[in-house]
């Protein structure tokens, strides 16, 4: 598949209960939401949401910045390195909005990830809500037992 990028969208907002306890924030904390739609051949695959903390942004960016995964923007922007991440995946339905986004019908079932990760101590620094349309990705998951 050849891969794009092919929307990116950005705005600042206030943090809802959900994402503040995500995040260990107070609610109403200012964060930036970073929104893409990645295509695989022209067909969009994966619709990604992150939401950060807007006062890690140490330096101005540009919305190009943005189109690179949110790791390296965290890095290169904030200092901020992600070390590990704890991932929900379910399916679900799509509604309107999503159904409009990744060109499939209303109802379509989609491979939803709800992520938090974490830096190296332990402190929530990012939270991302990606779906994934079927048929594009393969998704394999390894467990070992110990």
């Amino acid at each position: 598949y050849s891969r794009a990028v092919a929307f990116i969208r950005s705005c600042a907002e206030g943090a809802d209960e959900k994402t503040a306890s995500q995040l260990r924030l107070p609610a109403g904390t200012p964060l930036l939401r970073v929104s893409r739609l990645c295509t695989a051949d022209g067909r969009p695959a994966v619709y990604c949401e992150d939401v950060f903390e807007k006062s890690l942004i140490r330096d101005d960016y540009t919305e190009e910045d943005l189109r690179q995964p949110i790791f390296h923007f965290l890095q290169q922007h904030c200092g901020v390195y992600p070390y590990l991440d704890l991932t929900d995946l379910r399916a679900i339905p799509a509604d309107g909005k999503l159904a409009g986004i990744l060109q499939v019908p209303e109802g379509f079932p989609l491979l939803y990830m709800e992520e938090v990760d974490y830096d190296i101590d332990g402190k929530p620094v990012f939270c991302s809500a990606e779906y994934f349309a079927d048929g594009i990705f393969r998704h394999t998951v390894m467990r070992k037992k110990l």
